[in-house]
């Protein structure tokens, strides 16, 4: 069993994440958190897993309270609904405008590439060669 701080290192959260993810999800916790020295917060295995599940589900939109009512809800055998993606979550919006902003630098970035290879082969045409003048080409073979 490690602790919190262990935990937070894990994790890559501060200990203060962890300890306000472990308070909202004791219920589901329950079993896998332990005390010890000093009424020091301990955790398995376990509990690091359902932490980072609690993680990965909050990266992906929902707050901290929906996805411990997902993984309540997995653990319990209650399949999440639309699959373990947010239905209705506003933040949804967000997903679509920055996979168009992905697009549209990848667009860019295309046609950026096209033009200087255009350019590369356009600049020997741009200036033409200098001319030498008949009076110069005389003067030299002085």
């Amino acid at each position: 069993m490690i602790g919190i701080e262990q935990a937070a290192k894990a994790l890559g959260l501060s200990e203060r994440q962890v300890y306000r993810r472990l308070s909202s999800a004791r219920p589901v916790l329950s079993g896998h958190i332990g005390k010890g020295e000093n009424n020091r917060l301990l955790l398995d295995g376990s509990a690091i897993e359902i932490l980072r599940a609690v993680e990965d589900y909050r990266k992906s939109g929902l707050s901290v309270s929906q996805s411990i009512e997902r993984i309540r809800d997995s653990i319990g055998g209650n399949p999440p609904e639309n699959g373990g993606k947010p239905a209705g979550n506003p933040s949804e919006p967000w997903h679509i405008v920055i996979a168009a902003k992905d697009e549209t630098i990848r667009t860019l970035q295309a046609e950026n590439e096209h033009l200087r290879s255009e350019v590369e082969r356009l600049l020997p045409l741009a200036l033409p060669k200098p001319r030498r003048r008949f009076l110069t080409f005389l003067r030299r073979g002085d």
